[in-house]
């Protein structure tokens, strides 16, 4: 919920108070009279734009709606580019209106006292989010200090403090319920462990992705350590952790991690890692993504000291079975996601692996031999979540069999996968040279019948004939960016995937504005409209966009030459649109 949403609802709770509702009577009178609990019903399957229409309709549904909690979770109180201080426009309305926010966002705010507005609205507040805004310590820890009976997520990222310093402010409040914090590019970093030791007595999860520690990070340590009773997730992404800082975390006494996030930490060794693995054998969620390559002698190693693993994320490397050094000994894994580091044919050998619990598979840059994808997904047969990024296949039709023992994907990514063309799509079956005699039936993707992502983007060979192909009844989300489609296929996908929300062709050089105008007439949903590069586009897109989206809240026109400035200043009236992106004058 931006700005604008702000005036809709507080002039709605304080206009209302004679009519029950807007529309004539004989067309609400049937609605009017149903009981609250039959429309509380009906409002919890609505969309979200749907819902915040339905707050401004009357005084009854209203009150509906701000009175129960799960309705009103689905709204985010976000303010952007403004300064927020006792006075100011923002602060009157929150001041004057009736609903409440559990979830607040502030962006690129200057921050000042304002008492009395977290007075009225703190105490609703579960999570809180400062982003690139300004404030001093005291007006930060006065806002929490508003929040604190209710407040459980709090992420400050590249937060500036007006005073440099938080050391001195006045604790005289504990944030009981706050599970989870993160801290990203604040500079303070000491000082937070400082305070926040002090005042967060029940923190589960701590996130430092993208930060970095003064000193040695002794007072990372000591914060760890104070909170090591209840704390059991660790993110460290992206930062310079040495192996020292991570050997005296993991020596904390007491302290039992089950989440931790190591992504791009350059400077720790496989050493590292398995001293971490002996010391918190609790670990089920490990996260190595673009760290070393592993080989078989640690992941043999790793297993063993990790065998209540559920969650991991690594590179391999000079991997000849990675059923045996490996998977075998993690009957619980149900996310597993690998990046080949050699591209070697046959270094990913999964066919042995049999897993029921593994329900999302990420692999990339791989070279499957033949057989390998049909016997893996034969033997793990309850995958909901596939993405196959940038693999090469020696035979591509071991994928279409692949997806005969895929009933329950829901959500599938073959970003750049070379080896398909149209006719993957298309062909029922194929004749082998192998087995002239045994005609074998494949399972194309349209027989997916629960999809509900999918991802072509940067399939160089596919064409309209793939998107006329297409046919899937709950698809919500779809990324084609970089295919040669016209607004033939587009005009059969959105008849084919009517509820469809998501919609990515950047970079389709052939896609016009007929094709922008079946996206935005025949999809009802459509929330997001990624357009850059589309550089045949005109004026007339954005009429159609004008026309007909009622529900965008997110759009991309950058890089389209032939939209006027006039054109696109009409744009930034479209009060539904929350994330607008053109390119300048």
């Amino acid at each position: 919920m931006d700005t604008e949403s702000i005036t809709e609802s507080s002039t709605s709770s304080s206009s209302h108070g004679s009519t029950g509702g807007q529309h004539g009577a004989g067309s609400t009178t049937t609605v009017a009279c149903l009981p609250t609990d039959v429309l509380t019903t009906i409002f919890l399957n609505l969309r979200m734009p749907d819902l915040a229409s339905v707050r401004q309709t009357c005084v009854a549904w209203y009150e509906i709606v701000i009175n129960n909690r799960t309705l009103m979770n689905r709204f985010v109180l976000s303010l952007r580019n403004c300064q927020i201080e006792e006075g100011c426009e923002q602060w009157s309305l929150l001041l004057i209106t009736r609903s409440t926010f559990e979830k607040l966002c502030f962006k690129s705010c200057t921050i000042g006292p304002a008492t009395e507005l977290w007075q009225a609205i703190g105490g609703n507040v579960v999570e809180l989010t400062l982003n690139d805004c300004t404030l001093n310590g005291d007006t930060l820890f006065n806002m929490l200090r508003h929040m604190r009976s209710t407040l459980r997520s709090l992420t400050l990222k590249a937060t500036k403090f007006e005073d440099h310093s938080i050391r001195n402010v006045t604790l005289d409040f504990r944030l009981e319920r706050l599970h989870s914090l993160t801290l990203r590019s604040i500079f303070v970093y000491n000082e937070f462990f400082h305070v926040f030791k002090h005042i967060c007595p029940s923190l589960k999860a701590l996130k430092l992705a993208f930060s970095s520690y003064e000193h040695w990070g002794e007072q990372l340590v000591e914060f760890v350590a104070t909170l090591r009773a209840t704390l059991d997730a660790i993110t460290l992404s992206y930062t310079k952790v040495s192996s020292g800082l991570l050997h005296q975390l993991a020596r904390i006494e007491s302290l039992r991690l089950r989440k931790v996030s190591l992504k791009s930490c350059s400077e720790l060794k496989e050493r590292d890692i398995l001293e971490l693995a002996r010391l918190q054998p609790t670990i089920v969620h490990l996260n190595l993504d673009n760290l070393f390559s592993a080989d078989e002698q640690f992941l043999r190693a790793l297993s063993a000291f990790l065998p209540q693993m559920k969650r991991i994320k690594l590179r391999v490397s000079r991997i000849s079975n990675l059923h045996q050094s490996f998977l075998a000994n993690l009957p619980q894994l149900n996310y597993l996601k690998i990046t080949d580091t050699t591209h070697v044919k046959g270094n990913l050998d999964l066919s042995a692996y049999e897993n029921a619990s593994l329900e999302k598979l990420y692999v990339s840059a791989a070279t499957f031999s033949r057989n390998i994808l049909p016997r893996f997904f034969e033997r793990c047969p309850n995958i909901r979540s596939l993405t196959l990024y940038q693999c090469t296949y020696e035979n591509i039709h071991d994928l279409q069999l692949a997806f005969s023992h895929l009933n329950a994907l829901e959500y599938l990514n073959l970003q750049r996968t070379f080896d398909i063309s149209d006719s993957f799509f298309n062909r029922d079956v194929f004749d082998t040279i192998v087995m002239p005699f045994e005609r074998i039936r494949f399972y194309p993707i349209t027989n997916l019948r629960r999809l509900c992502y999918l991802n072509l983007s940067h399939c160089r060979d596919l064409s309209d004939q793939t998107l006329m192909a297409l046919s899937f009844p709950l698809l919500k989300k779809i990324d084609l960016r970089g295919l040669h489609i016209t607004e033939a296929g587009i005009a059969s996908l959105v008849t084919e995937c009517p509820l469809l929300e998501y919609v990515h062709v950047d970079a389709c050089k052939r896609i016009c504005d007929n094709a922008v105008l079946s996206l935005c007439r025949d999809l009802k949903h459509l929330k997001l409209l990624n357009l850059e590069s589309c550089k045949m586009l005109t004026d007339r897109s954005i009429e159609h966009i004008l026309r007909h989206c009622r529900c965008l809240v997110w759009l991309n026109m950058m890089s389209c030459p032939q939209l006027s400035d006039d054109a696109k200043g009409q744009l930034s009236g479209l009060r539904t649109i929350r994330s607008l992106y053109l390119s300048p004058s």
